[in-house]
Order: C-alpha cells, then structure tokens, then sequence
C-alpha cells in the first residue's frame, strides 16, 4: 500500500515527534511517537558511516537476543524492518534521555543524588542483568550477557523510569569506523577487552566499575570531551556503592522533577552534616580531602588551587572563569581555545579525583570551592605531623 500525503510528513513514514537522545557515526538512538497509536518508543537507525548491511545484521542479533529476556528494566522489541530505505528497530520504551545527558543536566543544575537514590539504580540495574544470566542463550550454550556498559546504555523517561540495552550488540556503543562523532566511556572486564567471551562475574565488574571507577580513567580528546568526560565521574562518583538502603523509586522521582524542570526533591537538598574540607601544605605543595590522603600537586595544579582558595577567601559565593583558571594554572601563555579549555578541564578532573570533587563546585559563571568548604592550612612545623587548623575560611 502506498504512503499517504500523512505518512510521507512523518519520520521513516512511521512515527511522529523524533528526537535523538544519542548520535554517533555507528548509529543514532532516537526518542519517537508511533504514528498509529501515539505510544512513544525508542527507534534506532544507522549513523551515516554505517552499511545498511550492517544495521541489519546488528539490528537482527538485538532483535534475537532481546526476545529471551524477560525483565521490565530490558525493553522488548516491537518492530524491526526498513522504512524509506531505512533500516530500523524500535524498541517499547518511553525513555527521552539517557545517562549521559542526564549527567550533565544533574550538573548543570548542581544537583547531587541521594545515597539511597544513586543505589536504587545500581541494584535495579544489577538485577536486571542477573535476569538476563538466568537465561541460557541457545546460540551459545552459556548466560546471557551485556559484556560492556556505558551511561549511553541507560535510558530514562519524563517519570524517571530507567532501562538498559544494549543486549545482543549494543548499538548505542556501536562504532563504524575509528573516529566517532561522540566518544563515550565504555566499561568492561579485562576478558572482554582483550576479546575474551563475557561471562555473568564480568558484567558485575563493568556494573561496578561503571559506578565506582571513573575516577582511575584517563581523561582524553578535545574540551568537549574532556568536559563530558569531568561530568560523567561526577555522576559516577554518585553511584558508587553506600551503605544506604537502595530507594530506585528516590531515583526515579529526582530524574522526574529534573526533567520537568520542578525544585530539587527534599533528600536530594538536605546539606551534609558537616561542611567539606580541605588540608592545604605548605605552598600548596600537596592537599588532602576528607579521606586525609595527601595528593602532591604539580606547578599547575597548585596554582589554580591557590586561585580557588584565594577567591574563597575574598568571596565564597563567587566563581574563577574558565580563562580565571586557565591564566592561573599557565601564567604568560596564550594557547588556542580549546587547547587551554582542554587543560583546564583536564586539571579540575583529576583535582576531583584527588578528594575535592564534593569541594569543587561549578556553576554559570564558571567554577568556585563550595561556600561551605573550610580550607585548612598546614604550617612548616607540623609539615609531617598531623594537620593542624591554622586558617579557616570565612
């Protein structure tokens, strides 16, 4: 049956409203409406570095894969073919976001999740793939496994619900080539990356270092990468595990008043008990957070954090730009924009790492300590004894 003058407005003549949630030159993840029954879903459809040969081919194993597994966090697959001479999937999934652009709106915003929160969607997701272990994949005679895990794998609603693909091949992390027009930060274990078959224990250890272990990764690219790469170990130092009694619907609820654009929830508002803290050495030689393991810091490191406490001192609700910090931390030299944006994004991602990430704060006028922070210095005497207070910040 030929298309209508109706359906040839809509998008792949099926659906209604398209808006991409991830682009990459592999393939696109895009949130739609279905045309005939307004039932919004997730479509994804080949980059343009990407053979209709291939989609297929990946498009087919999703398809197989995803019809043995049974859980509400993994989507089903309702409609695979070619539309307009476009391969497609569509999956039954509300989501309009995923992990990646959620850290950056919790940033943006400043938001932080709630212990219990952030180990809600840890053990939700933990659960969904032991789902998926507990089915014996009939192709391969063994469990059925993700293998490798990104924030590009999770997806959320407007009501904050979340959902994981990325089973059978994971096409949001799908690359048709060596450059992609996104990089993102996969995780996996060892086997898997030295082209070992997945196994139920490496998917724990990608989960776990998916929310734990960003901080030990290396920072590369351009400033935007850099900056999403500084973005994504906030979010991720958020789910790392706690002792908190997991609360997914927390999760869900603080993801739904971000996107609706609503106040921060109460739990997620409440200020920690005691303000942060940061031990300085003398010169600023070295710092020490509130795990009190001294970090030494280079030349650089050093003089933006003299910057920041400096700013602090004279006004603690005031920020440093990003050419503050990068005049600072470079004195007399003038480097390219983005060169100078990428050192500076470089430099506050492993002052994070080092134990200031609740300490350094960012918000539109560039980036500040947290009015809260108490800055301590250490004096030369008690250089090698325990910290003394001998300066605090207003």
């Amino acid at each position: 049956m030929g298309l209508t003058d109706d359906s040839r407005s809509r998008w792949l003549g099926r659906y209604e409203a398209p808006r991409s949630i991830r682009r990459r030159d592999g393939f696109h993840v895009v949130a739609a409406t279905r045309a005939g029954d307004a039932e919004p879903c997730v479509v994804i459809v080949p980059g343009p570095a990407a053979s209709a040969a291939r989609a297929n081919t990946v498009f087919a194993e999703m398809e197989r894969v995803h019809a043995l597994l049974d859980h509400p966090l993994i989507p089903k697959v309702a409609a695979r073919g070619v539309a307009d001479g476009m391969p497609y999937i569509e999956l039954a999934c509300d989501a309009v976001i995923d992990g990646l652009d959620l850290t950056s709106l919790l940033n943006d915003a400043g938001w932080k999740v709630p212990p219990g929160s952030a180990a809600g969607l840890v053990a939700s997701l933990r659960k969904a793939m032991q789902a998926a272990h507990a089915v014996i994949d009939p192709k391969h005679g063994r469990p059925v496994c993700i293998g490798r895990v990104s924030c590009a794998d999770v997806l959320f609603s407007r009501e904050g619900r979340f959902y994981l693909v990325g089973y059978g091949r994971d096409a949001p992390l799908e690359r048709a080539g060596e450059q992609q027009i996104d990089r993102v930060l996969e995780f996996q274990a060892p086997e898997v990356a030295a082209g070992g078959e997945p196994t139920p224990a490496g998917d724990e250890l990608a989960l776990s270092l998916l929310a734990r272990s960003f901080r030990h990764a290396a920072v590369q690219g351009s400033a935007a990468s850099a900056r999403r790469r500084a973005e994504e170990a906030d979010l991720l130092h958020h789910l790392a595990p706690c002792s908190e009694a997991p609360d997914p619907e927390g999760f869900a609820s603080l993801v739904a008043s971000l996107l609706a654009g609503r106040p921060l929830p109460p739990a997620a508002e409440a200020a920690p008990a005691c303000p942060p803290t940061l031990v300085l050495g003398c010169e600023v030689r070295w710092i020490a957070a509130k795990d009190g393991v001294k970090h030494t810091l280079g030349h650089a490191l050093s003089r933006i954090v003299t910057a920041l406490v400096d700013r602090h001192d004279e006004a603690p609700d005031a920020s440093l730009s990003l050419q503050d910090l990068l005049a600072a931390g470079w004195p007399g030299e003038r480097p390219v924009a983005d060169a100078g944006a990428n050192r500076v994004y470089v430099a506050l991602t492993q002052l994070r790492r080092m134990g200031l990430r609740d300490i350094i704060e960012r918000n539109e006028h560039g980036y500040r300590l947290a009015p809260r922070a108490v800055v301590r210095f250490v004096s030369p005497r008690t250089e090698h004894a325990r910290p003394q207070d001998t300066r605090s910040a207003p």
